[in-house]
C-alpha cells in the first residue's frame, strides 16, 4: 500500500501542500479550525510526518546549490538574465566562502526537484524557474532544507523566500513611457511555462493595467499576448502576431523573445522604431549591446542576487529572517522607442 504523501492531506483537508506542513510544524499562522481539519485528515489517512529533517554534517559543505531543470539550461546558456544572475550569484556567494554548484533536475515539477535536493551535500539551495513552487515548498519545508527562489513563483503569501523587484511598477512605467509617446495600440507580451502565466508577470500587467487606466483606455484582452519563451517559437508567434495584426508598440517581458523579436523584424524589413517601438524587461547591459540599443525596464540584478544569497545564508545558519521589500526597477531609454504619429498626420506634413 503506498504510504501517503503531504500531498494526500493536502487534498483530502481541501488545504494546500504549505498549509499542511506549517501544521505539522506547530506553526501560529494557521487558524485553529484549520488546524483540526488537516490534523484529522491526516489521522483519517495514516499519515506520518517525517521528523527527520535534512540532517547535515557537522560541519559545512560551504556549497550553494543552483538548481535548475533540464528543460531551462538552454536559458542558462543563451538568456542573458539567467547568464547575468548567474555571475552575480558566484560572486556573492565566492565573497561569503561558498561555492556554486549547477544541480540539474529532469524537468520542472516539484517531485523532480525534491529528489534531486535531497541528495545533495549542498548547504542550501538556489532554485531557478520551477514551473509552481507550492508543492515543491511543502517538501522542503518538512524536510528541513534551507531554499529560496530566485524570483515570485507563487502568489501564497506564506511563500515568501524570495527577492523581487517591483515588478508593478516594472510594468506600469513601460506602459506610462509608451502612452506618454502617444502609443495606444500596444501589446504586452509575455512567456508563459505550460500555458501558465507566472507571478511575476501578472504583476507586471497589474501595473500595465494601471497605466492604461491612468489615460483613460480600456484594456483589451488582445493587449496580452502569450509566447512560449524559447526561440523559434516565440519567433513564429511574432510572424503570426504581426500578419493580423499591427500595433505600434510591443512591451517584451524576456530576453529570448525580445531577441527573436528584433530578428523577425529585421528579416521582414520593420524599421524600429519608426515602424514599431519596442520595450524590453531584463539586465540594461544586455539591451545596450542590440542594435538598435533598447529601451527597457532593468532590474538590479547584483542587488537581488547579492540579497538572495543573504536570504538563503541566514536559513542555513538559522538567524533571523529579514524580508527585503521590492525594489523599484528603472527604466533605460534608448533608440527603441519614439513618439507615434498617425499615418494621416504625416500626409498632411507631407503636403
Amino acid at each position: 500500500m503506498k504510504k501517503p504523501t503531504i500531498l494526500d492531506v493536502a487534498e483530502k483537508a481541501n488545504v494546500t501542500p504549505s498549509t499542511v506542513s506549517r501544521v505539522m510544524n506547530a506553526s501560529s499562522l494557521v487558524k485553529p479550525c484549520t488546524r483540526q481539519r488537516v490534523l484529522e485528515a491526516a489521522k483519517s489517512l495514516c499519515y506520518i510526518p517525517n521528523k527527520t529533517a535534512r540532517v547535515f554534517k557537522s560541519g559545512k559543505s560551504h556549497i550553494l546549490g543552483l538548481v535548475i531543470s533540464t528543460q531551462h539550461i538552454s536559458e542558462l546558456v543563451l538568456n542573458a538574465g539567467f547568464q547575468a544572475r548567474f555571475k552575480a550569484l558566484t560572486v556573492k556567494a565566492h565573497n561569503e566562502g561558498y561555492n556554486m554548484l549547477i544541480i540539474t533536475s529532469t524537468d520542472a515539477e516539484p517531485n523532480s526537484y525534491f529528489e534531486v535536493i535531497k541528495n545533495q551535500v549542498a548547504d542550501g539551495f538556489i532554485i531557478l524557474s520551477p514551473s509552481i513552487n507550492e508543492s515543491l515548498t511543502s517538501l522542503l519545508e518538512e524536510a528541513g532544507i534551507p531554499y529560496v527562489f530566485n524570483m515570485k513563483y507563487s502568489n501564497n503569501p506564506e511563500d515568501s523566500y524570495y527577492i523581487s523587484s517591483d515588478d508593478v511598477e516594472g510594468g506600469y512605467m513601460a506602459a506610462k513611457y509608451l502612452l506618454d509617446l502617444n502609443h495606444t495600440d500596444i501589446r504586452f507580451i509575455l512567456g508563459i511555462v505550460k500555458g501558465t502565466i507566472m507571478p511575476f508577470n501578472e504583476d507586471r500587467v497589474l501595473g500595465f493595467k494601471k497605466a492604461l487606466d491612468e489615460y483613460g483606455i480600456a484594456f483589451k484582452p488582445e493587449m496580452i499576448v502569450t509566447i512560449p519563451g524559447q526561440m523559434e517559437e516565440s519567433y513564429n508567434l511574432i510572424h503570426q502576431l504581426f500578419q493580423t495584426q499591427k500595433p505600434t508598440a510591443l512591451m517584451i517581458s524576456n530576453e529570448t523573445t525580445t531577441v527573436a523579436a528584433l530578428n523577425y523584424f529585421y528579416d521582414y524589413g520593420y524599421r524600429i522604431p519608426q515602424d514599431v517601438s519596442v520595450i524590453g524587461f531584463g539586465p540594461s547591459e544586455f539591451f545596450r549591446h542590440h542594435r538598435p540599443n533598447l529601451t527597457n525596464v532593468s532590474y538590479d540584478i547584483t542587488w537581488s542576487s547579492d540579497k538572495l544569497v543573504d536570504l538563503l545564508l541566514q536559513r542555513i545558519e538559522g538567524r533571523p529572517v529579514v524580508l527585503e521589500r521590492p525594489k523599484k526597477p528603472e527604466l533605460i531609454i534608448r533608440g527603441s522607442t519614439s513618439r507615434y504619429i498617425h499615418p494621416t498626420v504625416l500626409a498632411v506634413k507631407e503636403h
